[in-house]
């Protein structure tokens, strides 16, 4: 299923690279893709020898969840103008006050959830080993005791 995701990404990225060098323009801005994957795990990164494919399949996954919280983002964002504005306005409304808290507060929520299936997708792709380096560097127990139940 993320193969043709995949497939996309790498495509788009060869292209735009093969255009810009035939055009001899200024490359675009391009994101460091370790930067991201650093992000993700340091300071293990490096113990963990992430295979090209992997590297691949995270940098989609982790641009696929930038692309789904952009929208939250800036619906945060009005939320929260809003709540400033009504601090503003003298003593504020009780229950636009509660509406514009709980608008924020749902979209917080999501952007949480996000998070968080973001990250079990990538944590997904690691081996039974590298889901232990992982786990030992974040002290992450439940998970340590379910690797080492699988390597038994």
């Amino acid at each position: 299923m993320r193969w043709p995701l995949l497939v996309l990404f790498v495509a788009l990225i060869v292209s735009s690279s093969s255009s810009s060098i035939a055009q001899d323009k200024p490359e675009p801005e391009v994101k460091d893709f370790s930067s991201l994957i650093n992000q993700v795990f340091a300071p293990v990164t490096d113990k963990l020898n992430l295979t090209q494919e992997q590297k691949f399949q995270i940098v989609a996954i982790i641009t696929e969840a930038e692309v789904r919280a952009n929208p939250l983002l800036q619906s945060l964002e009005v939320a929260d103008q809003q709540l400033c504005e009504l601090s503003f306005s003298g003593v504020p409304d009780t229950d636009r006050l509660k509406e514009l808290c709980d608008q924020e507060a749902a979209i917080l929520s999501e952007l949480i959830q996000l998070k968080v299936r973001t990250k079990a997708e990538i944590i997904r792709l690691l081996t039974i080993e590298q889901r232990a380096i992982v786990a030992q560097q974040f002290n992450i127990k439940f998970l340590l005791k379910g690797i080492w139940d699988q390597l038994r």
